[in-house]
């Protein structure tokens, strides 16, 4: 008898024809679903295949579409090899699992993630005076199936991931302290998190309850440039910055110019870009004469948010790629600054007219299935083209394509919107 896991030579590269390939994943999916052997099973077959199942069990053992698996078992187990059916599949592919089995099993692994993932965040919060009721909390969890943190936790939520970050930044955060030692966010993250990248907005609301202080006040937060042309300027003690005069663009620090000095904005309105090839397009026209235009820079960061919160009361426009990241990354910016963001360049007509990224069918699904939520999530002005979108199977339609049918009548647009 071979052992477990192992098949002999002969047999495994019998088990790897397109015969052998066939039969064993056809029982395999049998048995999970709590067949046994003592019946046929139907098991349609190419030429080649049924060849392959012959040479090992031989012509008695398959009849039609069928295939007599306790023949097949009998064979095998008289023959050179010796092994049950039930061996060659687990030599094939591993242990076999019914579907009370294969239940069975997830519930056994999530009870063991489950606590690992406790006793990990135990260890690491055990030597922090500061979470000693924190701690008490976690080693008072009883239920081993259940992901959900201490009801009483005061990071105040119940996801597990949150609160598992919240903690381990807390724990580091509270050990720098007592070395009188203020973390930067990214520096936090790759010490406490696992990588500079691992912060969500709910992780650091989150650690702020557990440390007691704002997120921005715990650590060192980076400030974000914010690439502008047009009427605006910045001042400190003097002037750092003048839009207006810049060619072909000026950086501010966002987060700096919306907190610090002086922001004197004489523009009629915004206009927000995502990509750069599109925002430097502008300074080819007139258009920053009068408007303020700004670089996206393809997402909604913290600082341009910051930055529109800080603007005088006027209109706010954007041109985005034509497709549901683009729709998305504007709707963020609106909920985020609270501004009204009205859409230049973005209609079911200029879609129509614009050039189509050629992707695979499962990206086009994808896509599709986005540009459908945002027919009914997205601000009303963007609606219309989320659904020619999603009617188009999801393809997508980069603003680059669009400049000569965009920039040549931008200030009519523009002007409609003040109008």
């Amino acid at each position: 008898m071979t052992r477990r896991g192992e098949l002999p030579p002969g047999l495994a590269r019998w088990a790897s024809t397109p015969g052998g390939e066939a039969f064993c994943a056809a029982l395999r999916r049998r048995i999970a679903n709590g067949d046994g052997l003592d019946r046929k099973m139907k098991l349609p077959l190419t030429s080649r295949e049924r060849a392959d199942l012959v040479d090992l069990f031989g012509t008695k053992s398959l009849s039609g579409p069928y295939v007599h698996l306790d023949r097949m078992n009998q064979v095998l187990l008289d023959g050179a090899y010796a092994l049950p059916l039930r061996q060659l599949l687990i030599g094939v592919d591993g242990p076999l699992l019914t579907k009370r089995g294969q239940a069975r099993y997830r519930r056994i692994v999530k009870k063991h993630r489950i606590h690992q993932a406790r006793t990990t965040l135990a260890e690491r919060i055990t030597e922090v005076p500061e979470l000693e009721k924190e701690l008490a909390l976690l080693t008072a969890l009883t239920d081993p199936s259940s992901w959900l943190p201490p009801e009483n936790s005061t990071a105040a939520t119940r996801t597990w991931a949150t609160y598992n970050a919240a903690l381990s930044a807390a724990a580091e955060w509270f050990q720098g302290q007592a070395r009188q030692w203020k973390f930067a966010e990214r520096e936090l993250a790759v010490r406490a998190l696992g990588g500079s990248k691992k912060w969500t907005q709910p992780a650091k609301n989150a650690f702020s309850n557990v440390i007691g202080l704002p997120f921005d006040q715990a650590v060192y937060t980076a400030d974000t440039g914010i690439r502008m042309l047009g009427p605006a300027n910045w001042r400190l003690d003097s002037l750092v910055a003048d839009a207006a005069a810049a060619r072909p663009f000026v950086d501010v620090p966002g987060k700096a110019a919306a907190t610090l000095g002086t922001l004197d904005v004489p523009a009629v309105g915004v206009l927000l870009i995502e990509n750069q090839e599109t925002f430097q397009a502008l300074s080819r026209t007139s258009v920053p004469e009068q408007w303020l235009c700004i670089w996206m820079e393809g997402y909604a960061s913290e600082a341009l948010v910051m930055f529109l919160t800080r603007l005088p009361d006027i209109p706010v426009t954007a041109w985005g790629d034509l497709d549901p990241p683009g729709i998305d990354i504007i709707a963020k910016l609106s909920a985020k600054s609270g501004r009204t963001i009205t859409p230049i360049g973005m209609t079911p007509e200029l879609y129509a007219a614009g050039y189509m990224l050629e992707e695979e069918d499962e990206a086009l699904t994808a896509w599709r299935e986005q540009a459908e939520t945002l027919a009914v999530t997205a601000p009303a002005e963007f609606r219309p083209l989320a659904r020619a979108i999603a009617d188009n199977n999801g393809y997508r339609c980069e603003q680059e394509g669009l400049h000569e049918l965009v920039l040549p009548h931008l200030h009519d647009h523009l002007r409609s919107v003040l109008a």
